[in-house]
């Protein structure tokens, strides 16, 4: 792993624990380029997307993901990073996109021991634990977590970050270094044009 990754994103943002592992498989994919960075993924094959499971307890170890399964993952991430941007530019989600991965990773509505209503995958292996990742981004969209859950405004960042702002109106995953960075392209990209 390249020097300044590896950082654990759900602590660095506070997620709640509920959404630890969806928020860090949003962030497998690391797109910073500022500060002598370069993008980095976690996801480069399908043999890191079953070590990347395992070691989240979403698959068995020893687990083998195919080609499949890898385009099905690697498609999963990219729509729900759609979803986070549009939650911040308040642009609608993708559709089109989500209903094609609702039928690759089918969910079945399940009564739980307390009554409460619940989603279960309907596969098992590794698209079942992709389709818990899709769960759980319905379970966020239902009890207002995902909501929070956006992208940087910051071109050279992209990071998907958690918005604990009251008004839930945040646009940088880091008001002091993306906001910031930002703010200050802005103010000299006006001075500029001003002459």
């Amino acid at each position: 792993m390249p020097p300044g990754h590896g950082i654990r994103w759900s602590e660095h943002h506070q997620v709640p624990e509920a959404r630890v592992v969806l928020f860090d498989f949003l962030n497998t994919l690391d797109e910073r380029t500022f500060g002598g960075l370069t993008p980095y993924d976690e996801l480069t094959s399908p043999a890191e997307l079953a070590g990347w499971l395992s070691a989240r307890d979403l698959v068995p170890p020893g687990t083998n993901a195919d080609a499949t399964d890898f385009r099905i993952a690697l498609r999963l991430r990219e729509v729900l990073r759609d979803c986070a941007d549009a939650n911040r530019t308040r642009e609608s989600p993708p559709e089109d996109a989500m209903a094609e991965l609702g039928r690759e990773l089918p969910l079945r509505a399940v009564v739980g021991d307390d009554g409460g209503v619940g989603l279960r995958p309907v596969q098992d292996g590794v698209r079942g634990a992709l389709a818990r990742l899709l769960a759980d981004a319905v379970r966020a969209s239902i009890d207002g977590t995902w909501a929070r859950i956006k992208m940087c405004a910051a071109d050279n960042c992209r990071n998907v970050f958690y918005d604990h702002s009251k008004p839930r109106n945040g646009r940088w995953c880091a008001s002091s270094g993306c906001g910031n960075r930002m703010k200050t392209r802005s103010y000299r990209r006006r001075r500029q044009e001003r002459g």
